[in-house]
């Protein structure tokens, strides 16, 4: 039973819940991404892996309409969204974390996640208690007065990930989420992105780590150059001798 629904959902006459299609993105003469097609499934975890510099963070800001897609379609459940702005793209349920530190260093824990309710009309205890609810998940209520220069580097990561919870989204799109972190730190990333997966996100997940990214996805693609070069299951992944080939040439593990 189960398969028979795989094959009626994967078939040709239903609609994708995400789908890029022949994507590409191009900075002058330098082809940042060429013709990359990828899909979701809804409440899964997807992965996006692949040496630095092959265009996993370029194609983030391609969905997230951060960039303009050069070529290609970007469809969320049916919609055409490859042209809308970033603010509509968030409204639509798409919502990022980002590579870099992306939060209000002088604001508190708090006022920081509190900015992700703000395209939202609440009155105050609504948005008190939106946010309180999000701290909780993440283990910081205690801590929602500290100005986030004064946290750590896992913590700043999870006030990140609490600003995009805070938006109401259906898919999260994590940028190196678990980059910079030592490994108890990235087992705690990884526990809180199978847990947001079991609530019901679909996670959308760029890495070049393969370890993490092996223990907590269920499909992976790996670019390389700008260019899609395989798709898999973990284990298929792992044992595909071109991105064994290319982590080696790269120097990643």
């Amino acid at each position: 039973m189960n398969l028979c629904i795989y094959i009626i959902w994967k078939g040709d006459n239903m609609q994708e819940y995400f789908e890029a299609k022949n994507v590409s993105k191009s900075f002058g003469g330098i082809k940042a991404l060429k013709e990359i097609s990828l899909t979701l499934e809804k409440n899964k975890i997807t992965s996006l892996i692949g040496p630095n510099g092959a265009g996993k963070t370029t194609f983030f800001n391609l969905v997230t309409g951060t960039l303009p897609v050069d070529k290609g379609t970007i469809k969320f459940k049916g919609e055409d969204i490859t042209h809308l702005k970033s603010f509509e793209i968030c409204r639509k349920g798409i919502v990022r974390t980002y590579q870099q530190q992306n939060l209000f260093s002088n604001l508190t824990i708090f006022k920081n996640i509190e900015a992700g309710t703000m395209k939202d009309d609440l009155n105050n205890e609504e948005r008190n208690n939106k946010v309180f609810d999000i701290l909780s998940f993440l283990n910081l209520e205690k801590k929602h007065d500290i100005t986030v220069k004064n946290l750590s580097p896992l913590e700043c990561k999870f006030v990140e990930l609490g600003r995009s919870l805070a938006t109401d989204p259906e898919i999260i799109l994590l940028d190196e989420l678990i980059g910079g972190l030592v490994t108890s730190e990235t087992d705690k990333i990884c526990e809180i992105v199978e847990t947001l997966c079991l609530k019901g996100y679909t996670i959308f997940q760029v890495g070049h780590e393969m370890k993490p990214i092996m223990k907590t996805s269920d499909w992976i693609y790996v670019l390389d150059k700008g260019e899609k070069i395989a798709e898999g299951t973990p284990n298929e992944i792992k044992n595909n001798k071109l991105v064994q080939q290319v982590y080696l040439e790269s120097g990643g593990e």
